[in-house]
């Protein structure tokens, strides 16, 4: 029963990445089909997919940013870290 239920996975990684190509499915990409798609991309020299796949995996993938965020401190941070 595994082999049925990888065939029915690739198939469904396979219609995403085929529509990813046209310019569509973008909101089909999830943690669990990005490396496959990304390393299609990579197999068929799809070089700006396979880009655009790893910039998805950074900004949206599981984990913490790596870098620092974008949020302002809370109005009061400074108040209460202060020594007086």
């Amino acid at each position: 029963m595994k082999g049925v239920h990888d065939e029915a996975s690739f198939a469904a990684i396979d219609g995403i990445y085929r529509q990813l190509k046209k310019g569509l499915g973008r909101e089909l990409v999830d943690d669990g089909n990005v490396f496959a798609l990304i390393e299609m991309a990579n197999r068929d020299g799809q070089q700006v997919l396979e880009q655009e796949l790893r910039e998805w995996q950074s900004l949206c993938g599981s984990g913490m940013p790596s870098g620092p965020t974008l949020s302002a401190p809370t109005p009061g941070f400074n108040k209460l870290n202060t020594k007086h």
